[in-house]
């Protein structure tokens, strides 16, 4: 009999409350109860998170409905007849509730939302560089480059001594050429050149991978006493220069570190510092 009267009181309460409970989104709210089962019927106008309250002390505070199943809990498409499946009896337990009011909650949800990507913008990097290699041939110069997710740079590094470039002769590591010894003066010379280009790969806001590849020219040279270069072949690497690196960005300022060879017999360190700005 407990039973019985909490149901009954509990649908009449459903079906006078829930004319009180419609709004603008939620509208054409209808109860029926089936034993201890409450199927709440209702339009939605607009796409919307629904909740669905309820109240046992007239109104002054309102709990979640609790085992609910159906459209209720989450994301509800707009149209008729959305249906909520409530064990009343499961949720409430036996009692003799005098009132019991709903209120629906919904949030409006956004259709086709286009979720925001972040805007990589395009840098344009200028560096100075020094270099140094195992052979002791420093090397001066400037590399230049732009990067948005991936990019290109190009570099121009010397040392400011261009004996090594068309020497006479090439040398062994004594200093003979063939079978022939020149006869030398005390005076050597440290080439270095190369004119490189290669990518660059964004790996964030402040890191970059860099890699190249061009032309190199590390030369030893020793002069003879007719004022002739001879190149010593056995400390001298003409030919192909790849490098790889990293660049880092501090705000506008750029720090690049490269590793370089010349045909992965001479090795070059080098060190770039420089400003870099985006591009509008």
């Amino acid at each position: 009999m407990k039973t019985r009267r909490f149901l009954t009181t509990l649908l009449l309460i459903i079906g006078a409350q829930a004319l009180v409970a419609q709004q603008d989104n939620v509208t054409n709210i209808r109860a029926v109860q089936n034993d201890k089962m409450v199927t709440i019927t209702y339009d939605l106008k607009v796409r919307s998170e629904v909740r669905l309250l309820i109240s046992i002390d007239d109104g002054q505070n309102y709990t979640d409905t609790m085992k609910v199943t159906g459209y209720i809990n989450r994301v509800v498409p707009a149209g008729k007849n959305r249906t909520i499946r409530w064990q009343a009896f499961n949720n409430l337990g036996y009692g003799d509730y005098p009132e019991i009011r709903f209120k629906f909650i919904t949030k409006e949800a956004q259709q086709n939302q286009t979720p925001k990507v972040k805007r990589i913008p395009k840098i344009t990097f200028a560096t100075v560089n020094g270099a140094y290699t195992n052979t002791q041939n420093p090397s001066a110069g400037f590399t230049i480059g732009q990067v948005q997710k991936f990019g290109w740079f190009a570099s121009v590094m010397s040392g400011f001594n261009f004996a090594g470039l068309a020497p006479a002769a090439t040398s062994d590591a004594e200093g003979f050429v063939g079978e022939i010894l020149p006869f030398y003066k005390d005076e050597y010379a440290h080439t270095a050149l190369s004119i490189m280009g290669g990518g660059v790969m964004r790996l964030n806001d402040m890191m970059y991978l860099k890699a190249g590849v061009g032309f190199g020219n590390r030369s030893l040279s020793w002069k003879t006493l007719d004022d002739r270069w001879v190149r010593n072949g056995a400390y001298s690497a003409v030919g192909v220069d790849v490098s790889a690196g990293m660049m880092f960005r501090f705000g506008g300022f750029v720090l690049s570190l490269d590793a370089v060879t010349t045909n992965f017999k001479i090795f070059e360190g080098k060190v770039g510092l420089g400003y870099s700005f985006e591009n509008r």
